[in-house]
């Protein structure tokens, strides 16, 4: 991931790589291959999508820490094994989709689905999961991992010292390249709200790269484009392909 944020930065073209949220919002399943083939087909530049770990280990792409919902059983992700979750809805495995990563090129940003007080352990569990089957691929370049527990994070990064990863930073911290810094992180995601135009210049400098995360509202679409966040996600990436000319 580092090279196309590199790459981009160095363009000079000022407009920010478009992540497709999910895949895309489509007719297709979210967070499925098709949804994904999908949001490159309409512009995304990478691929946002989630990751957690089943009973059996099997990290598997699946947003909602819930399962009731897409598959009818009740309970969490990691209450239940692969072959159960997939009986009654398409889920892709973490193997499958950087398999075929590999063979299309595609960018990654994986977020590590958290709901600390239910899932912290499985999370600390996917860490070694992600970076065998991540590195396995061949994938390493065109990956990076994030979310809210720096935590497991941080045991990526002593697992795999090359494996690029981001924060989710949820606050507004005294000190934001202090905190980058002491995980070793690449990518700073915030709410563009929670982003004032001088910390997202001053972690730019610093050689960091700015995400204003999920975006939906017009208006804080317009802030991150104007103040000049590096990246963002969004349900339907091809709404920016003229603008990205």
């Amino acid at each position: 991931m580092r090279s196309l944020l590199e790459q981009h930065r160095n363009a000079g073209n000022g407009f920010p790589l478009i992540g497709g949220h999910r895949g895309c919002r489509c007719e297709e399943q979210e967070n499925s291959i098709p949804a994904m083939e999908m949001g490159l087909l309409r512009g995304a530049d990478y691929l946002e999508i989630d990751v957690q770990l089943t009973r059996d280990k099997v990290p598997v792409i699946f947003h909602d820490i819930e399962t009731l919902e897409k598959t009818g059983l009740p309970g969490l992700v990691q209450d239940h094994t692969y072959e159960e979750l997939s009986r009654n809805y398409q889920v892709p495995t973490l193997e499958h989709v950087m398999q075929w990563g590999r063979e299309n090129g595609v960018y990654f940003a994986l977020e590590i689905k958290s709901h600390y007080c239910m899932t912290g352990d499985f999370e600390l569990e996917l860490m070694p999961r992600i970076n065998e089957i991540v590195k396995g691929a061949g994938m390493l370049s065109h990956v990076e991992a994030f979310g809210v527990n720096y935590k497991a994070l941080a045991a990526l990064k002593r697992l795999n010292p090359e494996f690029e990863i981001g924060l989710i930073v949820p606050f507004i911290p005294r000190d934001p390249v202090s905190l980058m810094r002491e995980l070793d992180a690449m990518v700073y995601l915030s709410y563009v709200y929670n982003l004032g135009k001088d910390e997202i210049a001053l972690l730019q400098r610093s050689g960091y790269y700015v995400s204003g995360a999920i975006l939906r509202d017009q208006k804080h679409i317009d802030y991150a484009i104007e103040t000049g966040v590096d990246m963002f996600e969004y349900d339907e990436p091809e709404m920016f392909q003229a603008r990205k000319r």
